[in-house]
């Protein structure tokens, strides 16, 4: 449950600074959630949990798709419980590690292509003789 109020959390901060950036950015999204200025900023600094009701208020009135406040992507997957701890993980790094993890996957990835195309290759009825 912890994550869920993590995700729902990050996802209206991420509303927030892309939305409504800059000063008085909070204020106006209070005004288009009709909530109080002071609920909205509890709701962001983490002291007031945003439940059910409160989240589906919030994609309703951005004209979000229902349940992208819970991490829900375009594809309709949910995020696991991994996904949410890889990422608050991630966030903990500082932008070099950031990116330097991200060029080690990268390269991860691309060896382990590799790996797949030459044990394809090699198993294909082509390169047997068959």
């Amino acid at each position: 449950m912890e994550n869920l109020r993590l995700i729902r959390r990050q996802r209206l901060r991420k509303i927030l600074d892309e939305q409504f950036p800059g000063r008085g950015g909070q204020a106006l999204l209070a005004q288009v959630l009709d909530r109080q200025t002071g609920y909205l900023s509890r709701c962001l600094n983490g002291d007031k949990p945003i439940g059910e009701v409160f989240a589906r208020h919030v994609e309703e009135a951005l004209h979000l798709p229902r349940y992208w406040l819970d991490g829900v992507q375009a594809q309709g997957r949910s995020m696991s419980t991994h996904h949410v701890a890889l990422l608050e993980r991630f966030d903990a790094l500082t932008p070099s590690q950031q990116r330097e993890l991200m060029e080690q996957l990268d390269a991860t990835r691309k060896r382990n292509q590799e790996i797949y195309e030459h044990l394809r290759g090699r198993a294909s009825p082509e390169s047997t003789g068959d």
